[in-house]
């Protein structure tokens, strides 16, 4: 009887730890980009900016000024496990002929950010409060006509705030996830095979635990979408996005009202969207700002 007592705990034991591991990989991506590309590569002006959140996190950026003093300004955002100079990469081109003023920043725990781990958009959202905040307080001139470009985890932060900084004008997110829950189940199947239940319902549960917020999993960009409106949304996906899959990138232009634009982007995987359609991406998106700045 004392073994079969014993081979139950050490089950049990075993059952918490990989669901402990688990909730780690969420606030500890497995994949996290270095810190190789700067704004210099691309002979690029920039200014080195830093603010802190409001539970304290300081927050490493750059200010890239517009080439012909346009007044017009767009902060962005990464994805998970990226950083600002991933970004920077794809979309340089923004500052380029449109000739916005971006503000790059790494979120918590990415890049050069301080932080000791991520949510995937829970806490997050006080990244971009952060962000917003510095542009209207030391560039107030720029602030006046800003919009905002998502991507992945930064597009689902993008429409889960938006409704809070009306001031912001329009919003590009590329591949937004709709369902917290949803895309760490994704995730968990694509690259371990990693069932729902009962190992990523009792993972979620552990994450509320090690993050101390009971409500962390509860952040849902669905709820928010439909009220952005009337500031203009253009939601970008990719047709072989098995992360955040076609009906997923549909549910947030559904949620949204107009005036709003999508285009899923035939044979684009995830977060490679500009990648497979090249220029027409970069025409596509640079209208958009420059029609609704």
């Amino acid at each position: 009887m004392i073994f079969w007592v014993v081979g139950v705990i050490l089950l049990l034991a075993a059952f918490l730890g990989v669901c402990w591991w688990g909730s780690g990989l969420v606030m500890y991506p497995p994949a996290m980009s270095p810190m190789w590309i700067f704004p210099e590569q691309f002979g690029l002006r920039y200014e080195k900016v830093a603010f802190q959140t409001r539970d304290g996190i300081q927050l490493k950026g750059w200010f890239i000024p517009s080439p012909n003093a346009d007044p017009r300004t767009l902060i962005m955002c990464h994805g998970w496990g990226d950083n600002k100079g991933e970004l920077l990469k794809m979309t340089s081109f923004l500052n380029e002929k449109p000739g916005f003023n971006l503000l790059y920043f790494d979120f918590r725990s990415h890049g050069e950010s301080g932080g000791q781990f991520t949510t995937i958009g829970g806490l997050e959202m006080q990244d971009l409060d952060a962000a917003v905040a510095w542009l209207k307080a030391n560039k107030p001139e720029l602030a006046r006509r800003a919009g905002i470009f998502g991507l992945s985890m930064g597009a689902a932060v993008t429409v889960a705030s938006l409704p809070n900084h009306p001031d912001l004008r329009c919003a590009v997110v590329e591949s937004p996830f709709s369902d917290y829950r949803g895309v760490v189940e994704r995730w968990a199947w694509n690259h371990l095979r990693v069932p729902r239940f009962p190992l990523i319902s009792v993972a979620m549960r552990l994450l509320r635990l090690r993050v101390g917020d009971p409500k962390i999993d509860a952040f849902n960009p669905i709820d928010a979408a439909g009220r952005i409106a009337p500031r203009p949304l253009f939601v970008i996906g990719g047709e072989e996005d098995d992360l955040m899959p076609v009906d997923d990138v549909r549910r947030i232009f559904n949620a949204a009202r107009e005036p709003k634009q999508l285009w899923i982007v035939p044979g684009a995987r995830h977060a490679k969207c500009r990648e497979t359609a090249g220029v027409e991406y970069d025409t596509r998106v640079a209208a958009f700002f420059d029609k609704h700045l």
